[in-house]
């Protein structure tokens, strides 16, 4: 069993040490299990909860040797940023994508990106493209011909629509409706239980039903 390491030691982190640790006890095992080695934290010092297991993130990463690295963190921002710098820092070490065994997905039309987070109950169709560091949360459904982009977040109980197009780094908040054929431009945040029936310009928060802008996020 390869060995993986988590970064992120908080709420999501411990979420996503539970889901690979039900990767590796489903029978019909239809993913790659994985060892998870420890969760790394770049400041201990500031972590609010405490956690055994946690070490320091460089420290750690150069003196031990693992196979694969996740991301716990449910920022999209933070995700993208750092996924780059570890991607140069450590170019051999893999970033599966992660499926927890209840996920319901067609694999033979669905694309699944390096880096790809599909929690517990998420149901996804057909011909669905999960960009690299997408996080679907728990329990969403997403329509066919739809695209999750580059380290989005889909936070749970969300429900996207057929031919939905979500850009890179956006956020969408717990139960929130997106619906057919909609645009999600890039770094967009769409509210808690908003419901989407326009395209979302980049850069935008939207809330409400139906969804209208209140901000331009930097």
């Amino acid at each position: 069993m390869r060995r993986l390491a988590i970064i992120g030691a908080g709420g999501f982190a411990r979420e996503l040490r539970w889901i690979l640790s039900e990767v590796a006890a489903d029978p019909r095992k239809r993913y790659e299990p994985f060892e998870v080695a420890c969760l790394l934290e770049n400041n201990i010092q500031k972590l609010t909860i405490p956690e055994s297991g946690v070490r320091e993130e460089a420290e750690w990463l150069e003196s031990n040797d693992v196979d694969a690295l996740a991301i716990g963190i449910g920022n999209p921002s933070a995700r993208l940023k750092i996924a780059e710098r570890l991607k140069k820092q450590y170019p051999k070490i893999d970033w599966p994508a992660i499926i927890h065994p209840s996920v319901i997905l067609d694999s033979e039309t669905c694309v699944l990106e390096e880096g790809v987070i599909l929690c517990p109950g998420v149901v996804a169709t057909v011909n669905i493209v999960f960009e690299s560091f997408s996080l679907v949360n728990f329990a969403c459904t997403i329509g066919h011909e739809a695209k999750i982009g580059k380290g989005s977040v889909i936070n749970p109980s969300v429900n996207i629509s057929g031919w939905v197009r979500v850009g890179a780094g956006v956020l969408v908040g717990t139960g929130a409706q997106i619906l057919e054929d909609t645009v999600i431009g890039d770094s967009a945040i769409v509210g808690a239980g908003a419901v989407v029936n326009k395209n979302v310009e980049s850069g935008t928060t939207v809330v409400g039903i139906p969804a209208r802008p209140i901000v331009r996020n930097d």
